[in-house]
């Protein structure tokens, strides 16, 4: 997760190419997205009831290069992401930054799952800051346990919502990542949109350095959940920013 304040974000952000779509068509899962999303409001989110959706939201690693004192150092990037359709290709969405320098050719991204880690696709990324979003598949069949549409609609001011990501719990008094087993599901059930007339949006959500990816979700009038947003930045403390949903789907439209 990036920790930047609103103000740094939007004057600090470096626009790079967008990242070139894989070979498979992405035409072929704007048919799944017609038949999925749906309008979302601003009812409670999390109940004991809700348990089930939780499964939607999963762990991601990605290798990635960067450049230290003028030399390729790998690294391995842990974040979130937010499965969007069902099998046996799901589709998921999660943040750009978390593959800034992806290398797929030393070792695909993958999903870590109960049943042991899943390779995934990277089909597209929006490639800055500004557009914070990565559309992924896997690439063998993969039932999920769960997934969660994305909204049609984007969430207007003073709505609620929930965030939800994987980091290491607050309660640990640790932001180290290098263990992924100490990573757990954290959600804000109960925080607002404070801004959102365009992206970077901001929220009241507080979320923690490996939430990157993760979902910002609300209800539909009918009760159902779905995605806002992909979770993209924030102080840890009282302030975090997404990507909003309605615009990825404009971006996957045939």
């Amino acid at each position: 997760m990036q920790n930047l304040h609103r103000q740094p974000i939007l004057e600090s952000m470096s626009f790079f190419n967008t990242r070139p779509i894989a070979a498979m068509s992405l035409a072929v899962y704007w048919l799944l997205f017609a038949t999925i999303i749906s309008r979302a409001d601003n009812r409670q989110l999390t109940t004991q009831a809700d348990a089930a959706w939780e499964g939607a939201i999963v762990k991601i690693e990605v290798p990635i290069v960067r450049s230290v004192k003028g030399y390729p150092r790998h690294f391995l990037e842990r974040c979130s992401a937010t499965i969007i359709s069902p099998g046996p290709r799901p589709v998921l969405i999660s943040a750009w930054h978390c593959f800034e320098g992806y290398d797929a050719m030393a070792s695909p991204a993958q999903t870590l799952t109960k049943d042991g880690p899943v390779s995934l696709e990277l089909l597209a990324s929006g490639g800055s800051m500004q557009n914070d979003w990565a559309l992924l598949t896997s690439k063998a069949d993969w039932i999920p346990t769960a997934w969660i549409p994305i909204a049609r609609d984007r969430a207007e001011k003073g709505a609620r919502v929930s965030a939800a990501g994987f980091s290491r719990p607050p309660a640990s008094g640790s932001t180290d990542l290098e263990s992924p087993l100490d990573r757990a599901l954290v959600i804000d059930s109960d925080c607002r949109v404070a801004e959102a007339s365009s992206p970077p949006i901001a929220s009241s959500c507080v979320i923690q350095q490996g939430a990157s990816g993760g979902a910002i979700l609300g209800r539909t009038q009918s009760g159902s959940l779905r995605v806002y947003g992909v979770i993209s930045a924030g102080d840890s403390k009282s302030v975090s920013y997404f990507y909003p949903a309605d615009l990825l789907l404009s971006r996957i439209r045939p």
